[in-house]
């Protein structure tokens, strides 16, 4: 039996003092605040046209770590 590989996809990146999902201009806070006001990932999606489905979705965790570390 051959092993799958996994593939580990990077959403989320630090560049100019603060975390942006990758590959678009797009902060993790923006994301983070459209969550805790309870936007739903489709609507952060129609929000920021620039960022993806997937994108939101693997945004996640990193999201959850920054709110529980910046604003709890």
């Amino acid at each position: 039996m051959t092993p799958i590989p996994v593939i580990h996809k990077q959403y989320v990146e630090w560049r100019k003092n603060g975390y942006w999902i990758k590959e678009s201009r797009v902060s993790l806070d923006s994301v983070v605040y459209a969550f805790l006001n309870g936007t739903s990932p489709e609507a952060i999606v129609q929000s920021f046209p620039v960022l993806t489905l997937e994108q939101v979705y693997g945004a996640m965790p990193a999201a959850s770590r920054f709110a529980s570390t910046h604003f709890i």
